[in-house]
């Protein structure tokens, strides 16, 4: 548990993330402790095994890093890492058009929502340091669950997430079901923002009330991230550790990053992908035998040579209007846009 971290343990961490080494450094909601780990050989493991980092794909490709190691090594052991990650082009305003058309056409009879993401590239220096941005982001959000985390299979990403996936211990766990996004104005909600919640809480009620010996559901309320507020619904769940992997294969991805139905939509949107999803709408956390805290990879970015790339996504309904959604994606960005100019880059 690093507190105040040295910028000599930053200028490490930097450096790790251009190595062949996978680590993680996160930071709790209302904390302000930074906890790194990864395991002594800077590896992966394909399932959790005792305490680590759970890294989940939007896809649902697993991998976890062990919690071996709490302070941050000397990067030099490790080889530095090849450009293996290429970049397809951003989303353009054309293309989200084109993907806007193609989406909506899905929503009919049976598919009710479906959530159409994008992504935007921003010019980064060479010797750019994920750790300021990091550091920048925690600050900003102290309501969010922060997290940078690097592996060799997918490269180097930084998410400040206000959505919770499954958070708990000794058997009393918590989820929410956030979606709906309005600018903070104080305006009302309206019925497709409404609608669009209501399919996620429902999702989620009939998720894990077969595996719970209880539920207990909060009504929904706004939850103000940054300039842009969601409604949200509070589920505690009362139920046994050994339900929690079961539990994990059901709960992600729910509509809020999917769609609904939800296995449905998942294979329309792999079937015909928007972007390059990889991490984003995924999920990420640290995992022990008793506890954990897993939250929903949103509101982040990740790294490549000169390059920073922001996703964001918006669920389509019936009444979506292309215009409105693109200005969604557009807010949800200002997070990390937010990070890079506190952190000097923008």
């Amino acid at each position: 548990m690093l507190g105040g971290m040295s910028p000599h343990c930053g200028k490490r961490i930097d450096a790790l993330s251009r190595r062949e080494c996978a680590f993680a450094l996160y930071r709790l909601p209302g904390t302000e402790e930074d906890i790194f780990c990864m395991a002594e050989d800077g590896g992966t493991l394909p399932a959790p095994q005792g305490k680590g980092f759970l890294l989940c794909t939007f896809s649902g490709k697993l991998l976890c890093i062990p919690d071996e190691r709490a302070e941050v090594p000397t990067p030099g052991y490790w080889k530095i890492s090849p450009d293996r990650y290429p970049i397809t082009p951003a989303t353009t305003r054309a293309e989200y058009a084109r993907l806007f058309r193609l989406y909506k056409g899905f929503i009919g009879t049976e598919v009710r929502k479906i959530v159409l993401a994008r992504t935007a590239d921003l010019p980064l220096p060479k010797g750019v340091s994920p750790y300021a941005i990091y550091q920048a982001a925690a600050r900003n959000n102290p309501g969010a669950f922060t997290a940078l985390h690097h592996s060799p299979e997918w490269g180097t990403w930084l998410f400040s997430t206000p959505e919770q996936l499954l958070t708990g211990q000794n058997g009393t766990w918590h989820t929410m079901a956030l979606a709906g996004t309005k600018q903070n104005d104080g305006t009302p909600w309206d019925t497709k923002n409404i609608r669009e919640q209501a399919l996620v809480a429902d999702f989620i009620r009939r998720t894990v009330t077969p595996i719970a010996e209880s539920v207990q559901e909060s009504a929904p309320e706004s939850l103000i991230t940054g300039n842009i507020r969601h409604l949200c619904t509070r589920f505690c769940i009362r139920m046994p550790q050994e339900q929690l992997l079961p539990l994990l294969k059901q709960l992600p991805p729910t509509p809020a990053v999917c769609g609904a139905p939800v296995e449905q939509t998942r294979k329309l949107i792999l079937d015909w992908p928007d972007i390059d999803r990889c991490c984003y709408a995924g999920y990420m956390g640290p995992w022990q035998e008793n506890a954990v805290h897993l939250y929903v990879s949103l509101r982040g970015m990740s790294f490549f040579p000169g390059v920073g790339r922001l996703y964001a996504g918006g669920g389509l309904m019936p009444d979506s209007e292309e215009e409105q959604e693109w200005q969604e994606t557009e807010a949800k960005m200002q997070a990390m846009k937010q990070a890079l100019h506190c952190a000097g880059y923008l």
